[in-house]
């Protein structure tokens, strides 16, 4: 990205602090509802909603494209299940938009030739071969480090996302090794107590006392020589460590950021089950159902990369420094970013 890219992002962000100017710079977008995994803490694959096309998802992105969108984080279910990802990928780097995607890995090395254009690959990984596998099925493990170890070779950018549960609370340190084998970055999160995308009780809840020590443990590395390995910043670390109990954080989310759902809905974030559906993009354009999104109130903000989104619209520096260094190492501001120009 050249300096003049830098500062207009930067400008970008403070205008929506500060004057409440509201640009969609960084959309997460579930994809697929699809999954070829049954995660224990998950049930977002037991969905049939119709989800739209590929000539659908092309104009959403022209339209993203339009509006100023810097990045477009594609998640899922499983989003290499669309047999049109590699068309989508393709599409967005000739409208200038950054991708990175979340993946379970399995599909990765059948289709590495498509993924060359991202800017960040993340896998799940949730410890060793027996306590990943015993959470995301046999097998699982060994095909989570295929995919790392090709997009390494290939010169993606990788990031490691784990989900802290009640089974692998001591599997930090050989997270934070895997993290330096593959030049990587770990994300940390709880698992929450309802099921990903249901209303049932997740069985994989860790006990809160030992939950906030390991999080305290990270605090310290975090301050220590293995800092560069944890993606979490301090403060981001400091408000997950009192999961489950609510705590205030002033949310901004909104005004840089939205959630498209697999059916074309709009929401400002997964996470918020209070939220009311009903603006999609099937019937209305992206900068109607941008603009028309409402405020909302959450105490229960445990998705580490909404906690570092907010952190960082709330200046903090910690927060800044660690989101730029990242950004940097993972070649977001490289001269790439602009593959052709458009309207």
């Amino acid at each position: 990205m050249k300096f003049s890219n830098k500062i207009d992002l930067i400008k970008k962000v403070l205008q929506a602090v500060i004057f409440n100017k509201r640009t969609p710079l960084f959309v997460s977008w579930e994809i697929t509802r699809q999954c070829n995994a049954r995660c224990k803490y998950c049930n977002i694959w037991d969905d049939s909603s119709k989800e739209l096309d590929t000539g659908q998802v092309l104009s959403i992105i022209r339209e993203l494209s339009i509006l100023g969108t810097w990045m477009i984080h594609f998640t899922g279910g499983e989003a290499l299940l669309r047999s049109d990802f590699g068309e989508i990928l393709r599409y967005c780097r000739q409208r200038g938009i950054l991708t990175s995607l979340n993946s379970n890995g399995a599909l990765v090395p059948a289709r590495i030739d498509e993924l060359t254009t991202l800017r960040v690959l993340a896998i799940s990984i949730d410890g060793p071969e027996e306590v990943h596998d015993s959470a995301r099925g046999v097998g699982s493990y060994h095909k989570a480090m295929d995919a790392l170890a090709v997009a390494r070779d290939r010169g993606i950018q990788i990031r490691l996302l784990t989900v802290l549960s009640k089974q692998n609370l001591d599997a930090v340190d050989f997270l934070l090794e895997k993290a330096m084998e593959f030049n990587a970055t770990v994300v940390f999160q709880p698992a929450t107590e309802l099921l990903l995308g249901g209303q049932g009780l997740n069985p994989m809840s860790p006990e809160v006392k030992r939950y906030r020590r390991k999080i305290e443990e990270l605090i310290v590395k975090k301050k220590g020589r293995q800092s560069r390995y944890i993606a979490n910043s301090l403060s981001g670390l400091k408000f997950l460590h009192d999961w489950p109990d609510m705590k205030p954080i002033l949310c901004l989310a909104r005004l840089v950021s939205c959630r498209i759902e697999s059916d074309g809905s709009v929401l400002i974030c997964f996470r918020n089950l209070t939220q009311k559906r009903g603006l999609d993009l099937r019937s209305n354009s992206m900068k109607d159902v941008f603009e028309r999104l409402p405020s909302v109130h959450c105490n229960q903000c445990y998705c580490a990369p909404g906690v570092e989104l907010n952190c960082l619209l709330s200046l903090k520096f910690d927060t800044i420094f660690n989101t730029w260094r990242y950004l940097h190492i993972a070649g977001f501001f490289s001269g790439r970013r602009r593959a052709m120009k458009y309207d």
